[in-house]
This record gives structure tokens, C-alpha cells and sequence, in this order.
């Protein structure tokens, strides 16, 4: 199983609307469902700093980049709007690069 890491910062005055969100989502199968079609397991984790807030995402599976493409192409309008309010993430732009892993202990 491959796993993909990603960081995404919560903008200023947003961590209220993100963790409403998550609240959200948690209880919502249909969107575990999503993540599961995809062919993923998906956790996010709240990371406060002095920079500001992040989320750290995992996603886990057989091929988790591809599976992140499916959930991008395949995101409900409203979910792309918080994304976009929220992250500064525009889903219908281009995709930054991917992360590249740059250690790993049991390698």
C-alpha cells in the first residue's frame, strides 16, 4: 500500500468554516464513500503554528495519486467552493506538483 502526503494551509480566519467542515464530513458517509470509490483512505490532521493553521492530508492506497485525481475530478460544487474559500485551492486550475518524498526509515 502507497501512501501521499499533502499540506494545505487554512487561511487566515478560516479555521472555524474548516473545522465546520470537518464536523461535517465526519458524519456524512457519502463522503467516506467518495474516498473509498476512489480507491483511498484519506485522514486529515489540524496543524496549528505561529505560521498559521494547516491540514495534513494522507491518502493510502494502491496507486494514491491517481486516487487524489479521481476525488479532484469528481468534487461536489459546493465542496470545490469551501476548498477554494478556505485553502485558496481553485480544483479547476492545474494541480500544483505533487509532494515528493524525501525520507523515508524503512527504505
Amino acid at each position: 500500500m502507497a501512501i501521499l502526503a499533502m499540506c494545505m494551509p487554512i487561511l487566515a480566519g478560516k479555521k472555524e468554516k474548516w473545522q465546520a467542515m470537518m464536523d461535517q464530513v465526519a458524519n456524512d458517509p457519502n463522503f467516506a464513500a467518495s474516498r473509498t470509490d476512489a480507491g483511498v483512505h484519506e485522514r486529515s490532521f489540524l496543524q496549528e503554528t505561529p505560521a498559521g493553521d494547516f491540514v495534513i492530508l494522507t491518502f493510502e492506497g494502491d496507486d494514491p495519486e491517481a486516487s487524489f485525481g479521481k476525488i479532484m475530478q469528481n468534487m461536489p460544487k459546493d465542496f470545490a467552493e469551501f476548498a477554494m474559500d478556505v485553502h485558496g485551492l481553485d480544483v479547476n486550475a492545474p494541480p500544483p506538483p505533487m509532494p515528493k518524498l524525501v525520507f523515508d526509515s524503512k527504505a
